[in-house]
């Protein structure tokens, strides 16, 4: 049987998503301080500028979106043995996880809801437990950044032409990826194992 994960109860989720001081900014008075290309303060390249803002969870409006240096070590699965079948190298059976976002700004919130339900995420939580450039906010970009992310590829150092995971569910079996060498996006099965690249909003 199929189990669908409902997380959004309860003070310690509330606390993942909310509890962080609000450092992005309100968007006013917004002056620029990076372009397309530029180092961002994570080491990595910022490769989304928005004068206007976008809302990310337990940020408030942010206008930058930052790739790491470089892609995760290895190549995880998007789910944990947990949230598989046996039939896929698991342990348990598919599971769903409600309110995952596709639109920009949603990864964050996207990548602590996956860790809420399945602490084990590895594409999820390799984000979230990463340190590069000193920054503690790197998360698992949305479908939608995902695709930023390959518009401005150019921008971002060493990525590659494979497979790259989103945060972004594609039904109860499969997730959002994205072909790096043209930029297709379609749906994954979550037992599968491609490439993690970062992002921070800020």
């Amino acid at each position: 049987m199929k189990k669908k994960v409902q997380f959004l109860r309860g003070a310690v989720f509330t606390a993942i998503l909310f509890a962080a001081v609000l450092s992005c900014g309100d968007g006013a008075g917004w002056t620029p301080e990076y372009d397309i290309g530029d180092p961002g303060p994570g080491g990595g390249k910022i490769f989304y500028v928005d004068a206007a803002g976008f809302a990310v969870s337990g940020k408030g409006t942010c206008h930058y979106l930052e790739a790491a240096p470089a892609d995760i070590s290895g190549t995880p699965a998007w789910a944990s043995p947990q949230f598989l079948p046996p039939a896929y190298g698991g342990t348990d059976d598919w599971h769903s996880i409600d309110g995952l976002g596709t639109a920009i700004g949603t990864g964050a919130a996207n990548t602590a809801k996956i860790r809420a339900a399945d602490p084990d995420a590895p594409a999820a939580k390799a984000c979230d437990t990463s340190s590069a450039g000193g920054k503690n906010d790197w998360f698992l970009p949305s479908k939608d950044e995902l695709a930023l992310m390959f518009q401005n590829k150019t921008a971002i150092d060493g990525i590659g032409t494979g497979i790259y995971w989103s945060s972004t569910q594609y039904g109860w079996t499969n997730t959002w990826t994205l072909q790096f060498s043209d930029g297709y996006q379609d749906g994954h099965g979550k037992q599968h194992t491609y490439s993690v690249r970062a992002i921070r909003a800020f």
